[in-house]
Parts: C-alpha cells; structure tokens; sequence
C-alpha cells in the first residue's frame, strides 16, 4: 500500500471525519485546491464517507483509493430521508461535473423541442435548455439525432399548422397573413382568422405526438373528423383526414413495430471498455419503438455497468419533466438504489413508475437487443478516441523527426495551380492537432504574375498571408508547409526574412521523391515512407494540391462557360468547345495565330474571330495577322 495512504490525515480532515452525523445526506469531496472532486449520498453519512479512508477497504477499492489520495477536505448537506439525497446529489453532479463521479457527455448542445404553452398562441421552437419544473413551458429531448429532430419539427408545424414565426401574439390590430397562411402551414392567429382554443386544441394534438401517443391523437382526430362530416363541414373532413394519412406515414416510416402492450417505457442498456461506456435507449410509445438515443459517459473510476446506469438514470431522468418520464423503465443491469430512485421518478411524474430487470421472455429480448446496439456505439466511440490519439502522435512524431521546438499543433499549407499559366490560383490549408480545420481554408487569385511562374506566385502569396498575420496581430502558426522543393521554399524563406520572422519555422515537401527541404540546408530529409509524421505531411500537402485545383478548375469552368467567344458572330457552342478543348482558355485562342485557328475550326471561323478583334480594338489583332 502506499505510505501516503497508510500515513495519517490531516488534522482538519480527521476533525470533519469525527464530526460527520448518522443522518442522510450527501457529502462533497474536495482536493488541496478547493475543487470538488466527488459528490456522493448516504443513508449514514457518518459511515458511507469513513469506509472511503478505512485503510482495510483499500486495498480491493478502486475508488476508495483514489479518493482517499485526492481527498482534502470535505463537506456534506443533511436531508430528512434518503430520496431527498438522491435528488440533491444529482442536482450537485449536473452543476459542478466532479471529476470522479460518472460523467454524462455533456449534452446542452444537444436541442430540446420546447412547446411555448405559456404563450396565448403556443409555438414550437428549438433550445438548448430543457428548462425547469415551475415552467409552463413543455420540453422534449434532448435530441441526439439534430436532424431527425428538425424533420420531426417541421412535420409538426406542417401537419398541425402551428405557427413558426415570434410575434408576439395576440396583436392589439390584426395583421395580413404572411406565405405560412396561404400555404395552408399556419392558421394566422395573427390576422385572428382563428381563436385560442382552436388554436390550442393544434397544439395539445402535436404534443400527443411528441409524447409518443399515437394512438390516442388517432383517435382524437377520427373523432374530430366525423363531427365534421356529420355537420357537413366537409372540407375540414377532408383536411383532418389528410392529417391521419400524413401521422399514418410517419409512423411506417419511422417506427418499429415489438407487438407489445400500450404501455410507455424505456429499455435502457449500458456497455463499457475501460474508463469509456455508451448508454443506449430504446423509447417504446404504442407498442412501437418510436425514438432511440445514446450517450457517451466517462467513467474515470473504471465503475461497473450496475453503477453506469444507477449514475445515468439520476443525471438523466431526475432533469426531465413528468410528461418525459415514462411508465416503465427496463434495464440491462439492476441500479444499486432502485427503490429510491423508484420513489424519486414516481414524485416528480406523479403517477406509478416501475423498474424492472427481466431476466426471460419478449423483455429480455429487448433488452439483448438494446445491449448489441450500445456495444457496437461503444466500439464506435473507442474507434474515434483511438483515432483522435493516433492524430496526437503524429503530430508529436513530425516534432522529433523534423527537430521543432515546439509540436506543430496548427500548420498551414500551401500550393499554387494554374493551367498553362492562365487563371492561376493559390491554396491554405489549415491542420490542427493532425486534422483538417476546413473553417480556416483560404483561397488566393494570383494577382501580380503573369504565366508560369510559380516561384514568383509563391512568393506573393505567402507575402500577403504574413502580412494578415500581422496586421491582424493574429499568431503564426508553428509550422508552415510550402509544396514544392527548394526553389518555392527559397521565395517563402525570403519573405519571412524580410517580415521579421527568421524564426517561423517552415519546410518544403517535393512530391516526387517526398524530400523534405529545410532553410539554408542543400540536402533534404527523407523519412521512411511508414512513417507517421511523413503521412500527416503528405495528408497536408494533398489536400493543398486539392484545394487549390478545384478552386482553379471553377474558375476555368466559370471563363469556359463566359467569355468574349460567346459575342464572336457565327461561333455557336460547339465550335467553342472545340477550340477550347484544343487551346485550353480563352486568352490561348486571343493570343493563336489566324493560322492556327484556321487549322482547328476553318478559316470562316477564323476571319470571323480576327474581325471581331479587330472591330472590338483589342490590340491583339496584330498576332491573328
């Protein structure tokens, strides 16, 4: 064992120890630095948080170890019962994340569908908060599928015609219906061409959805829907009939059928690999499978599925509103405190909450079937870190191969393109930590050099980077990439030298033998081909190479499909290919001989081509002769 954990504890610590009621409650563990690094709860506070620095417990006791080496000072709130504790304690884990509790991905980028029901005219909007219990407001999610989620909201607005605009309703005067209103999307609250409860009764229908309760919105419309026609409001059967088929649709579409009860529930499934665990949830509404999501969690303390779904169930559940709480929960593995958890959903839902963990039959089943799915998400997420990983060691590799101060985390690279010295362009691309930052990608036209010229190109292209850079007091990146061998890198060398910054550290990579070029240096560096620093370099200047001629290439489009050859009388479409395929650009044709042309589309053709630049005063028309 170690000493530190076998020596004795501080005298502040032993203090608070000694004093610590038997009482229930949570208890906040702190580090030398006043942070708090665990938030737990306890039937007896007194002992639940003594066994962490019980040195006969530590050695089988992962956390307890931790724990007690982190552990500095500590503090605990006492509650009346035990289901007290537990909702405290999942509050205190979603506002401070300690770094050894199980760690939900943070999840306020993921979107919530909110139903505005403190408004007179409800909308449906888009947030990223799920909001609280004394709202009036409704929420729905969070929505890991961002997607699917517009989708289904758009489906909403156009089905039910709730209103997608913020005004802010009613209106002291009625307003003309804007598009929404025509396009029978919204039934124009604002113009008052219908009232708050008709208006409402929309909404309650599309909430019955979000909910998950098809069957009784069918039910609510077929019965609307013969009341219209007994009343002979035909039209309005006919639009409510249309609203079954589209609800009829979507739930082809995106349901699965597990011909089961009516019940709402949830089967939930953990799966871990190390400190890594994916938490999957099957949503079952109507006996359909109508929503699954997954989520990331971090467990630094390697904790069991057991304690996964216990920790997930109260950062998740205990932050939802009732309506999102449904009547069972199934598990792939029991929770350590389901009674009181159980107690705890059941108050905040206020109806009966159950459960269960079944062992045999269609439920366990579910549950295989939910538990294949967060294994292969969890292999996926492995796969990703991996990845990321590899990204950090390639990055670390190119330091020591190409001897940097410090690891090139942001490099730009560079590459000119130009087709036989016409529309030449140039490319920046940003890598950061080893990946792609498409966002700072840049584009440059080559604007002072005329030809093939790609020294001279190189040059006035890193000239006008360095200086947006300093303009702009922006940072240099900590390497620069130039494509291409000594001859471009000796152009870039120049106009860092005459910027002042001798010390940007910067490479050329020529692509035929893959020679890496230094400053000042006649002879290159070749790395082994397999190497991961070689790569991340290639992967640089590829992407350069890509960049800049698909950028050339649109403008080649761009001047092949527009040019001067369009107004030459007699040249029709097919002869403008024709020639631009055989001399590549229009400035080619400008500058070819009267023979040439003569030789490639007839000599009408040419004739017609030197009158129109004589005629047009181009200057040029002496070449053609």
């Amino acid at each position: 064992m170690d000493p530190e954990l076998a020596g004795p504890l501080p005298a502040a610590l032993q203090a608070k120890l000694d004093a610590l009621p038997t009482r229930p409650g949570v208890y906040l563990m702190k580090n030398a630095k006043g942070e708090i690094v665990y938030i737990g709860k306890a039937v007896n506070l007194r002992n639940r948080v003594r066994s962490y620095f019980n040195n006969k417990a530590q050695s089988n006791h992962l956390a307890s170890t931790l724990l007690r080496a982190v552990a500095k000072d500590l503090e605990w709130i006492i509650t009346d019962n035990e289901v007290e504790a537990l909702i405290l304690e999942a509050n205190l884990v979603n506002r401070h994340t300690p770094r050894y509790n199980v760690q939900l991905k943070d999840d306020k980028h993921f979107p919530y569908i909110k139903v505005t029901l403190s408004e007179p005219y409800p909308r449906l909007v888009v947030t990223r908060q799920s909001g609280t219990q004394k709202s009036k407001d409704m929420y729905f999610g969070p929505y890991t599928n961002v997607r699917a989620m517009r989708k289904t909201l758009n489906l909403l607005n156009k089905i039910f015609r709730i209103r997608d605009c913020d005004l802010k309703l009613p209106l002291d005067q009625p307003i003309r219906p804007c598009l929404s209103y025509h396009l029978k999307r919204c039934d124009a609250p604002c113009a008052n061409l219908t009232t708050p409860q008709s208006y409402r009764h929309l909404v309650d229908q599309a909430v019955l959805l979000l909910k998950g309760r098809h069957r009784d919105l069918m039910q609510d419309l077929d019965r609307k829907m013969r009341q219209a026609a007994d009343a002979d409001r035909f039209e309005e059967a006919a639009r409510v009939r249309d609203q079954m088929r589209d609800l009829e649709a979507i739930k082809e579409e995106q349901k699965v059928d597990l011909g089961g009860d009516q019940v709402s529930r949830d089967l939930i499934a953990a799966a871990r690999t190390g400190k890594l665990a994916c938490i999957l949830i099957l949503e079952i509404r109507d006996g359909y499978v109508s929503g699954r999501k997954h989520f990331e969690v971090t467990c630094p303390l390697e904790q069991d599925e057991d304690s996964i779904i216990t920790e997930f169930i109260k950062g998740y559940y205990l932050r939802q509103g009732p309506d999102s709480i449904p009547r069972e929960l199934i598990l792939s593995h029991p929770t350590l405190e389901e009674e009181n958890i159980q107690d705890a959903l059941r108050g905040l839902r206020g109806a009966a909450v159950d459960i269960e963990i079944p062992v045999k039959g269609e439920k366990r089943r579910q549950v295989n079937l939910a538990m294949e799915n967060a294994k292969l998400l969890v292999a996926e997420m492995v796969g990703r870190r991996e990845r990321k990983n590899r990204q950090s060691y390639m990055v670390t590799a190119l330091q020591e191969d190409l001897g940097l101060a410090t690891a090139p985390n942001r490099i730009e690279g560079f590459d000119i393109s130009h087709l036989s010295g016409t529309d030449t362009v140039a490319s920046q691309v940003v890598f950061v930590d080893g990946k792609p930052s498409k966002k700072d990608y840049r584009h440059y036209n080559v604007k002072t050099v005329e030809g093939i010229d790609d020294f001279a190109s190189m040059r006035e292209i890193l000239a006008r980077r360095v200086k947006r850079l300093i303009d702009e007091k922006q940072p240099f990146p900590d390497l620069i990439l130039i494509d291409g061998g000594k001859g471009q890198l000796g152009m870039a060398v120049e106009v860092l030298r005459e910027a002042g910054k001798t010390d940007q550290p910067i490479i050329g990579l020529a692509k035929r033998l893959e020679e890496i070029f230094f400053p000042g240096q006649s002879e290159p560096l070749l790395i082994p081909k397999t190497s991961p620093s070689l790569q991340l370099l290639q992967q640089v200047r590829d992407e350069a190479h890509r960049f800049a001629i698909t950028f050339q290439r649109s403008k080649r489009k761009k001047h092949i499909e527009t040019s001067w050859l369009d107004e030459v009388p007699g040249v029709g479409a097919k002869t403008k290919m024709k020639l631009l395929r055989l001399f590549g650009a229009p400035a080619a044709i400008e500058a070819a001989a009267e023979t040439e042309l003569a030789r490639a589309a007839g000599k009408a053709v040419a004739s017609r081509i030197r009158a129109y630049l004589e005629a047009k005063g181009d200057g040029k028309a002496a070449v053609l002769g």
